[in-house]
């Protein structure tokens, strides 16, 4: 496999990010600019931005990799995850922008008023924090060792440069434009890839993911039915998918770097417009992973059994096409 192109990709990425990031600097002069962006982000703008944020290498290649391994009961993970931006809306967004606060425990606070309660809040915060980057580094070693055949440690390291690098240079204005960026090309990068693997698989006669030509680990029978009661559910299946959809439902509100976007909206009208076209973008996302997850079934079900089903969406281009046009596919 010639790494070349994939090496490339990432040089020009990081560069675009760090360029895009630096430009914020421009417009950053006060501590209102960079801590939540003198409040001036339009809801459209916004809305990009956090679902660049909050579409992690969890939603790209953990919900295709779930597909491809457990069947359509993993989606209830992307549905849950979308529908907690109802709860936002409704109980979270207004409230927390007409508080004035720059971050959530200055809002804990203030709602409180316990200072015991702010910095509890500040260490779930980092705790929280934390726990969201590792799945971050280990997508983003995936993605370096199977693009560029570099060593995935780097992954990390190069993730950490360049987000370093947007933050400190204008603060949220650089991150609130480096956001935004990141969320049309993901949503390019999964897109344009599968077009042309849909093509082949019409060309192929449209054969169906329920029905695999390698060994997924016997889970081919109850692969399509989202109640199947599969592994770990101890034969409770709808009481499982109900536990799925209520954790990640009310789970959206608790992630801090998602919820400080809000105060970053002129006000709390413009706070739910914000979560309004989020809920667009998050929908319009979350319909590619699962395609490239039964596509996986048909074409890479040995990923399953080697125990790399989150490779799929970085295996397809080379397992269904081939040549340039694979290497240019993975590495976008």
């Amino acid at each position: 496999m010639n790494h070349a192109t994939g090496i490339a990709a990432v040089v020009v990425v990081s560069l675009l990010t760090v360029a895009i990031g630096t430009y914020g600097l421009r417009i950053s002069r006060t501590t209102s600019d960079f801590f939540v962006a003198s409040r001036t982000v339009s809801p459209a703008l916004n809305a990009s931005a956090i679902g660049g944020e909050y579409l992690s290498a969890a939603s790209f290649l953990g919900v295709a990799g779930l597909v491809l391994a457990f069947g359509a009961e993993m989606l209830w993970y992307p549905v849950g995850w979308t529908a907690g931006y109802l709860v936002l809306l409704v109980l979270v967004a207004a409230p927390l922008r007409r508080s004035g606060a720059y971050t959530l425990p200055d809002f804990a606070e203030a709602r409180l008023g316990s200072r015991r309660v702010r910095a509890l809040t500040s260490t779930l915060v980092v705790g929280i924090g934390w726990l969201y980057l590792i799945p971050q580094f280990q997508g983003a070693g995936l993605t370096l060792r199977l693009a560029t055949g570099l060593d995935a440690r780097l992954g990390g390291l190069v993730v950490a440069v360049v987000v370093l690098i947007s933050v400190l240079s204008g603060g949220m204005r650089s991150v609130t434009f480096v956001q935004a960026f990141q969320y049309w090309l993901k949503l390019t990068a999964l897109l344009v890839p599968v077009v042309f693997l849909l093509i082949v698989w019409l060309g192929d006669g449209s054969p169906s993911p329920a029905s695999p030509a390698f060994d997924v680990g016997g889970y081919a029978g109850d692969w399509a039915d989202p109640l199947a009661g599969g592994v770990g559910q101890s034969g409770h299946p709808l009481y499982t998918t109900y536990s799925i959809i209520v954790a990640t439902f009310l789970g959206t509100m608790g992630l801090p770097h998602v919820v400080v976007r809000f105060y970053t909206n002129p006000d709390g009208r413009a706070a739910r417009r914000t979560t309004l076209v989020v809920l667009g973008l998050l929908g319009l996302f979350y319909v590619l992973p699962p395609i490239y997850g039964a596509l996986g079934r048909v074409y890479a079900g040995d990923l399953v059994a080697d125990g790399r089903s989150d490779a799929v969406v970085l295996s397809l281009p080379h397992r269904m096409l081939g040549g340039v046009a694979a290497e240019s596919l993975t590495a976008l």
